[in-house]
C-alpha cells in the first residue's frame, strides 16, 4: 500500500507542477552558464576583490555572492555567520570571535584582513598580493570616484587624477561586487586604505565608496548571483537588498534593460541584460519574501541541502515537497548539491532527482564543481554550474562547443596579469 500511496503523491505531484510551473517562461535564464562561487574558493581568497576580479577577468557569467549586513546597514560579502576563518579577528577583536557581522559596524570591519589567511592555509596558492604588503600597492592614473544615486558621478577631491590599488583584501560589500562587474575596482590611498565618506543624517549611517577605473579590466559584464546567506539572523534583508540594488541601478524592475544579448565582441555581457541578477536562498521563507519584493521578475533559485530544516532526510516524499514549495513561493530554478571531492556533499541530482526537477519545469544549477570527474558525471544535466574553478568550467563549455568565447582559460596567468 505505501509503494501504490507514493506512486500516486508522485503522479498527482508531477501533473500539479507540470501544469502550474509558469514561473520561468517570461523570465530571460541563459543557458550553460558559468556561476563563480564565492568569486573562487580554490584560487583565491573567497569573496574578496581579488576573487571577483579574476572571475570577471576569466569571463565567468555570474559572480556568486553570499549577502550578509552589518549594525549600520552595509550589505557584506560573507559566507560564514562568523568571521572566524577568513579573517584575523582573533588578533583584532579577540573578544568578538564569534560574533556576527551583524554585531560590527562597517569601519569595525574594515579593520580586518581577509586575504592572508589563505595563504597559510593554501601554500602552494599563495601569492603577496592577497596580503596588505606595500609591494601589492600601485598608482593608476585614473580619478577615484563614487556614484550618487542620481546617475552623477562624484569625483574625490584630493585624488582627482590619480588613486592606488591593491594591498589589503577587504570583506567585500555587495556594492563592491556590482562596481567590479562593471569594471571597476576599490580606490585607495597611497597606504592602500579604502576611499570613502561617511554620511551620518538624522541619525542614519550611509557610506559613500569611491572607485577607480581598474586598468587590468577585460570588458566582460557579468551579471551578481546573490544568496540571502543566513536570512534569519537579517530581518528585513530581502527588502533592504531591493533598495541597495535600485540605488546602484542594478534593480530591472525600476531600471529597465533592454539588451538581450549574452555576449558582445566576444566578452560577457550579462551585466547589461534583464538577467543581471539572479537570486538565491536556502530558505523557504527568504524565498517567499524575495518573490513578494521582486514580484517574482527575478530569476530565483531554491538551493537543497540534506539535513536543513527542508530536507532533513533525502527522500521522495521530502524531496517533491520541496518542489512544491519551490514552485509555490515563485523559483524558477533549483540548485541542488552534487557528490565528489573536495565536499563530498549528499547527491541531490542522482537520475530520479533529475527526472523530477525536469518533468517540473525547473532549470538547474547545481553546487558545487571542483574537479573534471564532477563535470563529467552531471555537466549534461543542467544549465548552469556554480563553480569554484571558473576556469576549468569555461574550459568544460568550449571543449563540449557550447561557449560563444574560443578561449582557454588560465587561472594563474590571470592572477599574475591582475599583479597579485
Amino acid at each position: 500500500m505505501r509503494v501504490k500511496s507514493l506512486i500516486f503523491i508522485t503522479a498527482i505531484l508531477l501533473l500539479f507542477l507540470s501544469c502550474n510551473n509558469k514561473n520561468k517562461t517570461d523570465l530571460f535564464i541563459p543557458q550553460d552558464i558559468v556561476i563563480a562561487h564565492r568569486g573562487s574558493t580554490y584560487w583565491t581568497p573567497e569573496e574578496t576583490e581579488s576573487a571577483y576580479r579574476w572571475a570577471r577577468n576569466i569571463g565567468a557569467d555570474y559572480l556568486e555572492v553570499d549577502i550578509q549586513r552589518t549594525k549600520d546597514g552595509v550589505l557584506l560579502a560573507l559566507h560564514d555567520h562568523d568571521l572566524t576563518r577568513t579573517t584575523n579577528i582573533e588578533n583584532i577583536y579577540p573578544l568578538r570571535v564569534e560574533n556576527y557581522s551583524s554585531d560590527f559596524t562597517y569601519e569595525e570591519i574594515l579593520k580586518l584582513d581577509a586575504g592572508s589567511w589563505f595563504n597559510v592555509a593554501n601554500p602552494d596558492k599563495a601569492r603577496i598580493g592577497f596580503t596588505p604588503s606595500k609591494n601589492a600597492i600601485y598608482a593608476v592614473d585614473h580619478p577615484a570616484i563614487s556614484f550618487l544615486a542620481s546617475g552623477e558621478i562624484y569625483i574625490h577631491p584630493q585624488y582627482s587624477s590619480s588613486a592606488y590599488i591593491g594591498g589589503l583584501q577587504y570583506i567585500s560589500t555587495l556594492e563592491d561586487v556590482i562596481r567590479i562587474a562593471e569594471g571597476y575596482c576599490i580606490a585607495r590611498d597611497a597606504l592602500g586604505n579604502r576611499l570613502y565618506n561617511k554620511i551620518t543624517t538624522n541619525g542614519e549611517v550611509e557610506y559613500q565608496f569611491f572607485y577607480i577605473k581598474d586598468p587590468q579590466d577585460k570588458g566582460h559584464r557579468p551579471g551578481i548571483y546573490i544568496e540571502t546567506k543566513e536570512p534569519e539572523l537579517f530581518s528585513g534583508i530581502e527588502r533592504d537588498l531591493f533598495h541597495c540594488l535600485d540605488r546602484l541601478s542594478w534593480n530591472i524592475l525600476t531600471k529597465k534593460e533592454s539588451s538581450s544579448e549574452r555576449f558582445i565582441n566576444k566578452k560577457v555581457n550579462l551585466g547589461n541584460t534583464s538577467a543581471k541578477v539572479i537570486l538565491q536562498t536556502f530558505s523557504l521563507k527568504s524565498l517567499k519574501i524575495l518573490q513578494e519584493e521582486f514580484k517574482g521578475k527575478i530569476p530565483t533559485t531554491l538551493l537543497l541541502w540534506l539535513g536543513d530544516d527542508n530536507m532533513l532526510v533525502n527522500d521522495s516524499i521530502t524531496y517533491w515537497d520541496n518542489l512544491k514549495k519551490a514552485h509555490q513561493y515563485g523559483a524558477h530554478i533549483i540548485g541542488p548539491s552534487i557528490a565528489g571531492r573536495p565536499n563530498n556533499y549528499a547527491d541531490l541530482l542522482n537520475a530520479k532527482n533529475y527526472r523530477w526537477i525536469r518533468n517540473s519545469g525547473f532549470v538547474i544549477h547545481p553546487y558545487t564543481f571542483d574537479t573534471k570527474a564532477q563535470t563529467a558525471e552531471y555537466g549534461t544535466l543542467c544549465e548552469g554550474m556554480f563553480t569554484n574553478r571558473a576556469d576549468a568550467t569555461l574550459n568544460y563549455y568550449n571543449s563540449i562547443g557550447k561557449r560563444h568565447l574560443i578561449i582557454t582559460a588560465s587561472a594563474s596567468k590571470e592572477l599574475d596579469y591582475l599583479n597579485y
